[in-house]
């Protein structure tokens, strides 16, 4: 039994010893890289979500200003087309009128004429 006593803090003085000064800067540059690498992590995380906010943002601003291009467009092309449509209209109107007026004068002058 004095033996596995014996044994037991043995191992432990091995194990240690094993943590020689030489191999714990090793256990500290470990922990330093894991906190630099947590901290970068964070750092670009938030880096990564302010960007991807801000082409959001430009996406919906580019989505907006199409849609108010797009509007002003139909806009004038409806004001345009009603526009040409009112004028040709008067013109027809008023070529079937002058034909009827000229036609009414033919038809007055032939009978005066006569």
């Amino acid at each position: 039994m004095k033996s596995s006593v014996l044994f037991f803090p043995l191992i432990l003085a091995t194990a240690i010893l094993a943590q020689s000064p030489g191999n714990m800067p090793n256990v500290m540059n470990q922990l330093n890289i894991e906190t630099i690498g947590k901290k970068l992590k964070d750092v670009i995380g938030a880096d990564i979500q302010k960007n991807r906010k801000l082409l959001q943002e430009l996406l919906d601003l580019h989505h907006n200003e199409t849609a108010q291009i797009y509007k002003y467009i139909d806009e004038s092309i409806e004001k345009l087309s009603k526009e040409t449509f009112l004028t040709m209209s008067e013109f027809k109107n008023n070529t079937e009128d002058n034909l009827h007026n000229m036609d009414n004068t033919m038809k007055q002058n032939l009978q005066n004429i006569n």
